[in-house]
């Protein structure tokens, strides 16, 4: 304010005027500008957060399928494993073997196969040398053999075990709440 009085004294009233006009000119581009970037700061921000949001959803969806798939092919492994040993033990079991084809690992070879780059490769390393070890116990009659291949099993499940934790962090959820 103690600027303008000065500037009357000085300068004729119009150029007074004008002075003020500039300096009132400037300050509302100043704010025009600053409201503009602020504006598209924000629109970025939003656009930059719904992408984050549509990866993140992206991401937990093809974790659920991923967890869902490895944990149906190693349950059909396990249900050939269970059928196997109960063959070994005299039990009929429909629809197992079929000229001289295991028909349940077809699909588990074929699931493996077609959802490879899903499960990832140390999921198709587990699972593949799984299938294979129980179509080398279908075909062994060594009982020291068939030993050692349900004992190379339970490593191998040990393997798929430890994976799945390392995947999916199942060993660090629990219960309690954080205190």
């Amino acid at each position: 304010m103690d600027s303008i009085l000065t500037w009357l004294t000085k300068y004729s009233p119009p150029v007074v005027l004008l002075i003020a006009l500039g300096g009132t000119f400037i300050f509302i581009a100043k704010q025009i500008m600053e409201n503009t970037i602020s504006a598209q700061f924000q629109q970025y921000k939003k656009e930059l957060e719904l992408r984050l949001q549509r990866r993140s959803n992206f991401e937990e969806r093809v974790l659920i399928d991923r967890y869902t798939m490895v944990r149906d092919i190693h349950h059909k492994i396990g249900r050939v494993m269970t059928d196997l040993n109960r063959r070994r033990s005299g039990t009929s079991i429909e629809g197992l073997i079929r000229n001289g084809d295991i028909v349940p690992l077809t699909e588990v070879f074929e699931m493996i196969s077609l959802n490879s780059s899903l499960i990832t490769a140390r999921f198709t390393e587990v699972l593949s040398s799984q299938a294979q070890l129980a179509i080398k116990y279908a075909n062994t009659n060594d009982p020291k053999g068939v030993s050692k291949l349900a004992s190379d099993y339970t490593e191998l499940d040990r393997a798929f075990n430890q994976a799945m934790n390392d995947n999916f962090g199942l060993d660090r959820i629990n219960w309690e709440t954080a205190r």
